[in-house]
């Protein structure tokens, strides 16, 4: 599993009332693929053979979240989230957030259906 740095672009629209978010898009070795990603996510991405791992951390909402990615398909083939604190505790103990990143996202794989 190698963590990678691909293009990050952020699409947005601008209306009456204000700028939205519509979408963040991965650029990688010529493939777009659409990320579900929030406020203050924090962003992880790791690839392995022709597999693309996406983890989002949200420390303040209680939020993991990983995403597989299968090119050149640009939508996740298999998610997995924990939507609360309490669970996350559960899953990776009281000092969860001081595991490395791959250490969450080589966990949470097993969880994909």
């Amino acid at each position: 599993m190698t963590p990678i740095t691909p293009t990050l672009k952020l699409h947005t629209h601008q209306d009456n009332d204000g700028i939205y978010i519509n979408s963040m898009i991965m650029k990688h070795k010529g493939n777009n693929y659409h990320l579900y990603v929030g406020t203050n996510d924090i962003i992880y991405i790791y690839s392995e053979s022709i597999a693309l791992y996406v983890l989002t951390v949200n420390k303040e909402h209680g939020i993991i979240g990983l995403n597989a990615y299968m090119p050149p398909e640009p939508f996740p083939i298999n998610s997995f989230y924990i939507h609360s604190s309490k669970e996350i505790k559960d899953l990776f103990g009281l000092q969860w957030e001081q595991l490395p990143a791959l250490n969450i996202t080589l966990k949470l794989i097993n969880y994909l259906m």
